[in-house]
C-alpha cells in the first residue's frame, strides 16, 4: 500500500524544503534506513546525504536497491529508487495545512544531526511525533521489544537502563509555533529538552550516582 511521504531539511521558523517518498514507511522503518543510508551511502555526510534526497522524487528508498522489470529509471545506488517525473521541489511550514494525501514528514537539521519525524492528523495539520539522531549512540531513549510476545513496546533509558520510567511534558512554543518539550528519566534524573529554533538539548546525569560526600546527607560540616 502507497504512504506518501515527504523527505527534506528544515528551515527557519518552521519552514521546510521537501521531496516526495510515493511508498514511505513509518519511523519503525525509515529512521534505521535513513541512519544506514547517512553511515554506508555518504559516509556520515549529513549535507551530502539531503542533497541527493532533494535532488528527485522517489519511490522508495533503500540501501541496496535492485533494478526492477517494471522501473522505467535505474535505481540511485545506496539510496533508492526515483520516480519517472521530476517535479520542483516542494516548499512549506510546518504551520500551514497538510497540502494532499500525506501521511508522514521527515526533516533533517543539518547542523545537529538531527531527525524529526511529524505526522498529518486528521485535522489536516502537520504534528511532532519524535525526533532522533542519525548518530544512535546520542539518543537518550530508546524504544525495545515487549519482553512478552504482544505487549507493547518499552522505552528504555540508556543511561540507567530504567524502563518506561519516563516523565514527559509538552506546552505551546513561545516561538510561535510548534511545542517545547521536555522529557526525562525518573531514575536517574537524564532529559532530553527540545525547542522549534533551537533543537534538542540532551543532559545525561552521572550513573551510578556518586557516593554522597559525608556530612552532605545530615547536614553535618566537614
Amino acid at each position: 500500500m502507497s504512504t506518501p511521504t515527504l523527505i527534506g531539511v528544515a528551515a527557519f521558523r518552521g519552514g521546510y524544503t521537501a521531496r516526495l517518498i510515493q511508498f514511505g514507511e513509518d519511523p519503525q522503518v525509515l529512521v534505521p534506513l535513513l541512519r544506514r543510508i547517512w553511515t554506508d551511502t555518504f559516509g556520515r555526510d549529513t549535507d551530502a546525504m539531503a542533497a541527493a534526497l532533494l535532488a528527485r522524487d522517489w519511490w522508495s528508498l533503500a540501501v541496496n536497491p535492485k533494478p526492477r522489470p517494471w522501473d522505467q529509471q535505474p535505481p540511485v545506488p545506496g539510496l533508492g529508487h526515483p520516480t519517472t517525473g521530476n517535479g520542483p521541489v516542494r516548499q512549506g511550514s510546518l504551520r500551514e495545512p497538510v497540502d494532499g494525501f500525506l501521511e508522514w514528514l521527515y526533516l533533517l537539521h543539518l547542523d545537529q544531526r538531527r531527525l524529526v519525524v511529524y505526522e498529518a492528523t486528521v485535522h489536516g495539520r502537520w504534528l511532532r511525533h519524535s525526533a532522533h539522531h542519525l548518530d544512535p549512540v546520542e539518543e537518550l531513549f530508546v524504544t525495545a521489544p515487549a519482553l512478552d510476545e504482544g505487549g507493547p513496546e518499552m522505552t528504555v533509558c540508556t543511561v540507567c537502563g530504567a524502563v518506561d520510567e519516563i516523565d514527559h511534558v509538552e506546552v505551546p512554543s513561545m516561538a510561535g509555533y510548534g511545542y517545547d518539550t521536555a522529557t526525562s528519566c525518573t531514575r536517574c534524573g537524564s532529559c532530553v529538552v527540545s525547542d522549534p529554533m533551537f533543537g534538542d538539548h540532551l543532559v545525561r546525569k552521572p550513573w551510578p550516582p556518586p557516593a554522597p560526600t559525608p556530612g552532605d546527607a545530615t547536614g553535618e560540616a566537614r
